[in-house]
């Protein structure tokens, strides 16, 4: 509501607002109860950014079906009473040359061997997922994947562990705490399915996680899994890359994260499709040294490019 209220008391400021989560098509905005004044608040902006141009479009077609107001979809405008709010996409980054030095410090080396001796992961193939524990990150699908995949490989059993770390989110909600319960049980089940002596295939991981273990776990893995249901960017795919600067590694990317749009070079999946979500990590395993290096160079390269300077210097430039 904040840019209607500051245009109202100083209609000489310019205002711009950035919205990092995705914004819903305008047939699942309806049944929000407050919609009306979120998006009059919002038309306040001068300029509106989204991640991806898919983002600002389901904006204009939610404003044209709950307001009267005029869309200019040529120029990507909302105009309503005699103001106009420009939409622009504006695809989120990081700090990647900060990233990828920290990841060469001697504190994450440490922490690489520390966690390489007390998960018992010497001689493994080594996959990584960090997220969040939350409903919109994939994290029971990525499983059931990796399930497939060491039902159809059966060679691979023993010789991959998959580590899941990430913080518990939102667990005084019932619905996130039941998703915790449904992860933790699915690994439960997976892992007394492949058991063998010592070796379980997936690892959870639930303390928190300071940047040096964050970056360590990066630089361990062969391949890091980023399953998003639905993501405005996500950043994890972008860290990941930063930090390997070794210019190893694989990244396995959802679809339906905006950071898709940007990073073509990776290994792009539907997490729904759990059969080719299987081959897709079999693909990542299995490619040749020199093409892993010639991806990572490139995806590194666009993230360089594109960081989170960059980034904050568009919105000032279009303001």
């Amino acid at each position: 509501l904040l840019p209607r209220m500051l245009k109202e008391s100083r209609p000489d400021l310019l205002v711009a607002q950035f919205w990092h989560i995705p914004w819903p098509n305008r047939e699942a905005f309806r049944i929000c109860p407050w919609g009306q004044e979120i998006l009059e608040g919002l038309l306040g902006n001068d300029l509106l950014g989204f991640h991806v141009q898919y983002h600002c479009n389901n904006f204009l077609d939610t404003v044209d079906r709950n307001l009267e107001s005029r869309v200019d979809y040529g120029k990507f405008t909302a105009t309503k009473g005699g103001k106009t709010t420009h939409v622009r996409p504006f695809p989120i980054s990081i700090d990647f040359d900060e990233l990828s030095l920290q990841a060469q410090s001697k504190e994450v080396e440490t922490e690489m061997a520390r966690i390489k001796r007390e998960l018992g992961l010497k001689g493994q193939i080594i996959g990584v997922g960090l997220d969040r524990v939350d409903y919109t990150k994939g994290i029971p699908e990525r499983f059931m994947a990796i399930d497939r995949f060491l039902e159809k490989y059966p060679e691979y059993r023993n010789k991959i562990t998959f580590v899941q770390a990430g913080n518990l989110s939102r667990i005084h909600i019932d619905d996130y705490r039941d998703y915790n319960d449904k992860i933790y049980d699915l690994m439960v089940e997976i892992n007394h399915k492949f058991r063998d002596g010592r070796w379980t295939p997936i690892r959870l991981l639930k303390s928190h996680f300071n940047r040096v273990s964050v970056q360590a776990l990066y630089r361990l893995s062969d391949f890091c899994i980023v399953s998003s249901l639905h993501d405005g960017m996500n950043l994890v795919a972008k860290e990941f890359l930063a930090s390997r600067f070794d210019e190893s590694g694989v990244l396995l990317l959802s679809r339906f994260t905006g950071a898709a749009e940007e990073l073509t070079g990776c290994i792009q999946i539907n997490p729904y499709a759990i059969d080719t979500f299987a081959e897709a990590i079999k693909t990542a395993i299995e490619m040749p040294p020199d093409e892993k290096i010639k991806r990572m160079q490139r995806l590194r390269e666009q993230v360089r490019e594109h960081n989170v300077y960059n980034w904050g210097q568009s919105i000032v430039n279009e303001l």
